[in-house]
């Protein structure tokens, strides 16, 4: 049987580790936000004018690829504390409205997290979900508009070694620029893919996997109808 006090505790607990995993939430939105303002804006002020270099829109990819790099280590801490939330709420809610006693075995689990923090989703993992999820739309998006202004501005290109030539930063050459950017691409493509691989974390909307009853004890088990009335 469970100690007395033992639901106000968890109640309290339960309450503190919601609020603070919505926080963290409202923290992966927030760089979420930046990214897309920050795509926006240089989209926006580079097809203002043909004069407009493209350098600026090479210069919002790097700084989306900034967000998306502290999102990752953000979404790293959100898992952690998410993931305390589905304890409780799979271990003593989730029992408390099938009308059973508490799952002992989670609230362990729940416990050894308390006790012993420790982050369970890899940097790779969180990057590549995040980039997946929400920056790759983005990225693309920059992509394409880099691409179309080599070509259309300041006046409409005739053959790819224009293009190549109107790629040049400063006195880095058109070349080395699109090599770096297509390492980049064949970066961010290898990290979408590699997230298919890989399962969900916990905090996900994903079901914890629970033990198999044996066959006696699923007939051993009481049936209830209504309010824990035997049926």
């Amino acid at each position: 049987m469970p100690p007395p006090g033992f639901d106000t505790v968890l109640v309290h607990l339960y309450r503190g580790e919601l609020g603070r995993s919505d926080r963290w939430r409202n923290r992966l939105d927030n760089t979420t936000n930046w990214a897309l303002t920050t795509a926006a804006a240089v989209t926006s002020f580079t097809f203002t004018s043909p004069e407009a270099s493209h350098a600026i829109l090479v210069l919002g990819g790097f700084l989306v690829w900034t967000f998306l790099l502290v999102e990752s280590r953000r979404y790293r801490y959100y898992d952690l504390w998410i993931r305390r939330v589905r304890l409780i709420e799979d271990g003593f809610v989730a029992a408390i409205l099938r009308e059973e006693p508490p799952d002992m075995d989670t609230l362990r689990e729940l416990a050894d997290l308390i006790t012993r923090p420790r982050l369970y989703v890899s940097f790779w993992d969180a990057l590549g979900l995040r980039l997946r999820r929400t920056y790759a739309p983005i990225l693309s998006v920059l992509t394409v508009a880099w691409i179309v202004k080599l070509v259309m501005h300041p006046t409409p290109t005739k053959t790819p070694s224009e293009v190549v030539l109107r790629a040049h930063i400063g006195i880095v050459p058109g070349s080395v620029v699109f090599i770096a950017l297509a390492i980049g691409l064949l970066f961010g493509v290898a990290l979408y893919l590699r997230t298919f691989l890989r399962p969900l974390p916990r905090g996900e909307l994903r079901p914890r996997p629970r033990p198999r009853l044996p066959l006696e004890a699923l007939f051993r088990r009481p049936l209830t109808g209504g309010r824990g009335a035997p049926s």
